[in-house]
């Protein structure tokens, strides 16, 4: 083989295989579907605002205005709505597509690994069922995990949590920073929260018995989240 064909199939190799990283990359990153208002997007201490068909991954963190919304539509089929005044930090997103193929492998080695983490705000969720892995939202005083369902996060100005569920289950538990301060009271057990139920976790407190939330509550919650 001479030295010009080694050098072409190295270089091929090597487009090859930087085309591979880039198809994983996308692969884990959800897409901007809809905006309104004020929405940036925070990578490596450097924020940008978000632009429609943004792709946003793993370690990027979204800060929204009074009035801003942002829609995300990930490869897997979920999709999430960050509400205003809200930052969440996308902590890790490991949706389980495969690169090459662009298809879910069917969970069976748990691939999908979601963690997210609201520290202040509204974040709407409609998560894709699988049988196995992982998709969880951390706040300062809760932590929800799910494996498919749709349901509401939001964290007040004293870092109180509520979650309600709009399809099927959610799993709440107090945070570690509750769970530290409400160790004396013994194990802390999930709250399981169905369709149509809610809870509410405090720091100090842990979270609440699941109950049904007023239809005030609800439709306020869900009017910030409208315009996407």
């Amino acid at each position: 083989m001479t030295t010009t064909m080694t050098h072409v199939l190295r270089e091929a190799a090597l487009i090859a295989a930087m085309t591979m990283v880039s198809l994983a990359a996308h692969a884990q990153a959800c897409e901007v579907a809809a905006l309104a208002g004020d929405a940036t997007r925070v990578v490596a201490g450097q924020a940008q605002p978000l632009r429609l068909g943004d792709k946003v991954g793993e370690g990027a963190q979204l800060r929204t205005g009074d009035n801003g919304r942002v829609r995300l539509r990930c490869p897997d089929g979920s999709s999430l709505v960050v509400g205003d005044r809200s930052q969440l930090t996308l902590t890790r997103l490991n949706l389980g597509i495969d690169a090459g193929t662009g298809v879910m492998p069917g969970y069976a080695d748990g691939a999908r690994d979601v963690s997210l983490l609201l520290e202040r705000g509204l974040l709407s969720q409609k998560v894709t069922p699988s049988g196995s892995g992982k998709w969880e939202v951390r706040t300062p005083s809760a932590v929800t995990a799910v494996r498919g369902t749709e349901f509401l996060v939001e964290v007040g100005e004293n870092e109180q949590t509520a979650v309600l569920v709009q399809s099927g289950q959610v799993a709440v538990l107090p945070g570690p920073r509750a769970a530290g301060r409400t160790r004396g009271l013994g194990a802390q057990l999930p709250v399981l929260v169905d369709r149509a139920g809610g809870t509410d976790c405090e720091v100090s407190q842990g979270c609440t018995a699941a109950t049904q939330w007023p239809a005030d509550r609800v439709r306020a919650v869900l009017d910030r989240l409208s315009g996407v």
